[in-house]
């Protein structure tokens, strides 16, 4: 099995995870513990603001508003796991994992919990059981692209390489329909890595080049091709990506891709 790898694509993985908070946010069947109106329009409150300090970043601040309002609603399943995104935030993988499960014990109806979830047990080294939190989101909505990715991603890591190409082309579907360029882009990247791996490597050239074509500005893409081309013979244009990669890496617009582990 290939174990996850240490780079800065982590945290891009991890901000996944804040693509759920308006999900898990919405979400109306949590089982309360029969919360007054009162009750539930301040836990509203309490989660959009929330959503907002995790998007600006502010951890911290999100915590010191769920904290409180969980030590008076022990049995709420959403500030459960919205607390466990604001360490999803910061790589903490192992209390936000607990406080996920935390969650899902409450309500087992919390479905947008399990994709982030699923993250964290990934970068935890549990690929076994963050394919089953990825498969039972999937029975919840099957065309969700992110967890359809992750689990070609465990299957590439782990060798299964006819799964994973078959679940990326799924993802590229997915996202053509849904006019996602980004998700395209992650898949046509990570097919590249497959073909690379395989040794086709003019295979791999053309996924990437559709990646960068998608997605101009993928910096892993442009690097992966200069190796590529590198590896077919073609100098100029190996160096050609690889001075695109450099540029990149100095452009604050630059992205990381989601698809990098």
């Amino acid at each position: 099995m290939h174990m996850p790898q240490s780079s800065d694509g982590r945290t891009r993985v991890a901000r996944v995870a804040v693509i759920v908070v308006g999900a898990i946010v919405a979400w109306t069947g949590a089982k309360q513990a029969a919360p007054s109106p009162t009750d539930a329009s301040r836990g509203s409150d309490i989660l959009s603001r929330s959503v907002a300090l995790i998007h600006e970043g502010q951890q911290e601040a999100a915590r010191e508003l769920l904290e409180p309002a969980l030590e008076q609603r022990p049995a709420w399943a959403e500030g459960h796991a919205m607390l466990a995104l604001t360490y999803v935030e910061e790589e903490r993988w192992e209390t936000a994992s607990k406080l996920f499960e935390q969650a899902l014990e409450l309500d087992a109806g919390l479905h947008k919990a399990r994709v982030p979830y699923g993250w964290c047990l990934y970068y935890l080294g549990e690929s076994e059981r963050a394919r089953t939190s990825f498969r039972s989101y999937l029975e919840h909505d099957p065309d969700y692209p992110d967890a359809v990715y992750a689990l070609a991603l465990i299957d590439f890591d782990d060798d299964e390489l006819a799964s994973a190409e078959r679940l990326l082309r799924r993802v590229i579907l997915l996202g053509r329909t849904r006019r996602d360029m980004d998700r395209q882009a992650m898949a046509h990247a990570r097919l590249g890595d497959l073909y690379m791996r395989q040794g086709q490597l003019s295979r791999a050239k053309l996924e990437l080049q559709r990646a960068i074509e998608l997605d101009p500005d993928n910096t892993k893409a442009h690097f992966k091709l200069s190796r590529v081309l590198q590896l077919l013979g073609d100098t100029s244009g190996a160096a050609a990506a690889r001075a695109r990669h450099e540029s990149l890496l100095h452009t604050p617009a630059s992205t990381d891709p989601v698809d990098e582990p």
